[in-house]
Protein backbone atom coordinates (compact mmCIF):
# COMPACT_ATOMS: atom_id res chain seq x y z
CA UNK A 1 0.00 0.00 0.00
CA UNK A 2 1.32 3.64 -0.93
CA UNK A 3 1.24 6.39 1.67
CA UNK A 4 2.06 9.79 0.86
CA UNK A 5 3.30 11.51 4.16
CA UNK A 6 2.24 14.80 4.56
CA UNK A 7 2.77 17.74 7.25
CA UNK A 8 0.50 20.70 7.64
CA UNK A 9 1.59 23.64 8.22
CA UNK A 10 0.39 27.27 9.13
CA UNK A 11 -2.73 26.91 9.92
CA UNK A 12 -5.45 30.13 9.24
CA UNK A 13 -9.02 31.09 10.92
CA UNK A 14 -10.84 31.27 8.34
CA UNK A 15 -13.73 32.20 10.15
CA UNK A 16 -14.62 34.09 13.52
CA UNK A 17 -13.71 34.46 17.05
CA UNK A 18 -17.05 33.13 18.06
CA UNK A 19 -17.14 29.92 15.30
CA UNK A 20 -13.44 29.47 14.16
CA UNK A 21 -12.57 27.54 11.41
CA UNK A 22 -9.00 26.97 10.50
CA UNK A 23 -7.61 25.73 7.37
CA UNK A 24 -3.90 25.20 6.98
CA UNK A 25 -1.74 27.10 4.25
CA UNK A 26 1.28 25.31 3.32
CA UNK A 27 1.49 21.65 2.81
CA UNK A 28 4.31 19.75 2.72
CA UNK A 29 5.10 16.21 1.75
CA UNK A 30 7.26 13.67 1.04
CA UNK A 31 7.44 12.12 -2.59
CA UNK A 32 7.96 8.24 -3.06
CA UNK A 33 8.59 6.51 -6.28
CA UNK A 34 4.64 6.59 -6.87
CA UNK A 35 3.93 10.28 -6.77
CA UNK A 36 5.45 13.29 -9.15
CA UNK A 37 4.81 16.34 -8.23
CA UNK A 38 3.02 19.10 -10.74
CA UNK A 39 3.33 22.49 -10.42
CA UNK A 40 1.62 25.38 -12.30
CA UNK A 41 3.82 28.27 -13.43
CA UNK A 42 1.44 30.85 -13.94
CA UNK A 43 -0.89 30.49 -10.50
CA UNK A 44 2.37 28.74 -8.59
CA UNK A 45 -0.43 25.86 -7.60
CA UNK A 46 0.82 22.46 -7.23
CA UNK A 47 -0.55 18.40 -6.66
CA UNK A 48 0.39 15.45 -6.77
CA UNK A 49 -0.04 12.80 -9.63
CA UNK A 50 -0.37 9.44 -8.97
CA UNK A 51 2.59 7.69 -11.27
CA UNK A 52 0.18 4.04 -11.06
CA UNK A 53 -2.50 2.55 -13.40
CA UNK A 54 -5.08 0.76 -11.50
CA UNK A 55 -7.71 -1.64 -12.34
CA UNK A 56 -10.26 0.83 -12.38
CA UNK A 57 -8.51 3.37 -14.44
CA UNK A 58 -8.28 0.19 -17.07
CA UNK A 59 -11.52 -0.20 -16.84
CA UNK A 60 -12.77 3.12 -17.22
CA UNK A 61 -10.22 4.08 -20.55
CA UNK A 62 -11.29 1.04 -21.77
CA UNK A 63 -15.01 1.79 -21.86
CA UNK A 64 -14.43 4.95 -23.02
CA UNK A 65 -12.05 4.19 -25.98
CA UNK A 66 -14.69 1.23 -27.07
CA UNK A 67 -17.61 4.08 -26.98
CA UNK A 68 -15.62 5.99 -29.21
CA UNK A 69 -14.47 3.62 -31.72
CA UNK A 70 -17.89 2.58 -31.75
CA UNK A 71 -19.27 6.41 -32.09
CA UNK A 72 -16.85 6.49 -34.92
CA UNK A 73 -17.66 3.63 -36.97
CA UNK A 74 -21.65 5.36 -37.04
CA UNK A 75 -21.18 8.38 -38.05
CA UNK A 76 -18.34 6.94 -40.81
CA UNK A 77 -21.21 4.16 -41.47
CA UNK A 78 -23.92 6.97 -41.48
CA UNK A 79 -21.95 9.16 -44.21
CA UNK A 80 -20.66 6.62 -46.71
CA UNK A 81 -23.47 3.67 -46.41
CA UNK A 82 -27.02 4.91 -47.57
CA UNK A 83 -29.80 2.41 -46.35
Amino acid sequence: MKILECEFNSPENLGTEVKPDFEFSEIICETSDFYELIENQTTTASFYLDKTFSYGDFFIMGFLTLFCLVKIVEIIWGKFVED
